[in-house]
């Protein structure tokens, strides 16, 4: 049996300046408690490090102590300076030990994220069935979706069915670490969870590098279980981490439908973003009747030819009706938006400040567009790119240090996301509402 150690990095000064910690809710990484699970289900004893929750006083201490055969990391790219560090870390403690990444980062850039990094392996891809076959001891060579430095394994395999996965090993977390309320979380702790894993869009911004572009769901009876089984945990209140949730819109509806008939006590949110397309007034009412407090919706521009050029698949007609429809439901709504997205002008730049304003969500934010690893706008833009992903995507450096948008200066940009939020925040509708909201003592604002 190998001794596996997995480790989500902390966030280091990802959210320094920005003032965003009152909308930041810190849950356990399902991903790693399903991980864990799966090893400890075949035998092999497994420890859970979420570092975001629970910075450690002496890494280098706690390594030795721990002592594993096997390191997982998971991390996304504004964490991957602070990752190589606790890698290199690693190494120089634990020798003989087997180091391994993987997440959506380490499937976009697997060679560059191998380089110099003290890394072993990565692994491309859903990350169950290689880490499982690593800790049985495997040649890392004949698994699927596992690189090393002189070699690349087979393609990748994704994990179907879902309902075979054990439940996430929620009992290696310290609850007390996830306390903390946010805007969108008032029940705590709350579990991220997930109903499906992948999507089926095709916006350009966003990569496919660990799920592809399929749509694999549990049922949804297995996802009902998994909230029973959360709450059991000590969870107040539940996240859908879905990157699709409402791909099958008869799937979602059942599930809301099954969260009643068992009578599930625990509010819920959706803050990865529902799509506006194949939903309505009925799913809303529905959803909220089952618990749902808050939905995101990706909403993105106020101008349907920035729309197509993303590929979105969705209208802003089709967003206005569903961000009515579920503002009419009870459901507070979040709005994301970005600027700067290819082609954009400063009439679509208007476009989309403007649209904002006009849709009754509680909540806004309004990012600026940059490339990431792994997504068809970075193949499109990295020739724009001053540095290499290292310095420029950790989140200490702002954007126009590293990169040259090809259409509007950073200037224009960053002029037009303080309109942008002056104009959403400051209209007396928004500040009333917010009032009201707050007089009546709704939980969620």
């Amino acid at each position: 049996m190998a001794r596996v150690l997995l480790i989500r990095p902390g966030l280091g000064r990802y959210y320094s300046g920005v003032g965003a910690g009152m909308a930041v809710t810190t849950s356990p990484p399902v991903n790693l408690a399903t991980l864990a699970a799966v090893l400890l289900r075949a035998g092999h004893p497994t420890r859970v490090w979420d570092l975001e929750a629970s910075p450690l006083p002496d890494p280098a201490g706690a390594l030795r102590a721990e002592a594993p055969d096997i390191v997982g990391f998971t991390f996304r790219t504004p964490q991957w300076e602070q990752t190589r560090s606790l890698i290199r870390l690693a190494r120089n403690l634990l020798p003989h030990a087997v180091l391994v990444a993987g997440g959506p980062h380490a499937s976009s850039l697997p060679q560059q994220t191998l380089a110099n990094s003290g890394l072993d392996l990565v692994v491309r891809g859903e990350g169950e069935a290689p880490l499982l076959a690593l800790a049985g001891g495997r040649d890392p060579r004949t698994i699927p979706g596992v690189l090393g430095h002189d070699f690349e394994g087979p393609p990748s395999q994704p994990t179907a069915p879902l309902d075979d996965l054990p439940f996430p090993a929620w009992h290696l977390f310290d609850m007390a670490a996830y306390t903390p309320r946010s805007v969108v979380a008032r029940q705590t702790p709350t579990a991220d969870l997930e109903s499906s894993r992948g999507c089926l869009a095709r916006c350009i911004y966003c990569t496919k590098a660990v799920f592809g572009r399929r749509f694999e769901p549990l049922s949804p009876d297995r996802f009902v279980d998994s909230v029973l089984h959360a709450k059991d945990a000590g969870f107040r209140s539940f996240n859908l981490v879905d990157d699709s949730f409402t791909t099958d819109p008869a799937r979602a509806a059942a599930i809301c439908e099954g969260l009643l008939q068992h009578n599930v006590p625990l509010p819920w949110t959706a803050t990865n973003g529902v799509r506006v397309t194949g939903v309505d007034a009925a799913f809303f009412q529905l959803a909220h009747r089952a618990g749902c407090k808050l939905l995101a919706f990706g909403l993105e521009s106020g101008s349907d030819e920035r729309l197509r050029a993303i590929g979105k698949g969705a209208t802003t007609a089709q967003a206005r009706r569903a961000v009515h429809a579920a503002h009419a439901a009870g459901i507070t709504t979040v709005g994301y938006f970005m600027l700067g997205l290819p082609g954009e002008t400063a009439q679509s730049l208007q476009a989309t400040i403007d649209f904002a304003a006009s849709l009754p969500l509680d909540w806004a934010k309004f990012a600026l567009t940059l490339p990431l690893p792994g997504t068809p706008l970075w193949n499109a833009w990295r020739d724009r790119l001053a540095h290499d992903f290292d310095p420029a995507l950790s989140g200490h450096r702002p954007p126009r240090d590293w990169f040259d948008h090809p259409d509007l200066d950073w200037d224009t940009l960053e002029d037009a996301r303080r309109r942008a939020y002056l104009s959403f925040y400051g209209r007396p509708a928004w500040l009333q509402r917010r009032l009201t909201r707050t007089l009546r003592g709704r939980a969620y604002l």
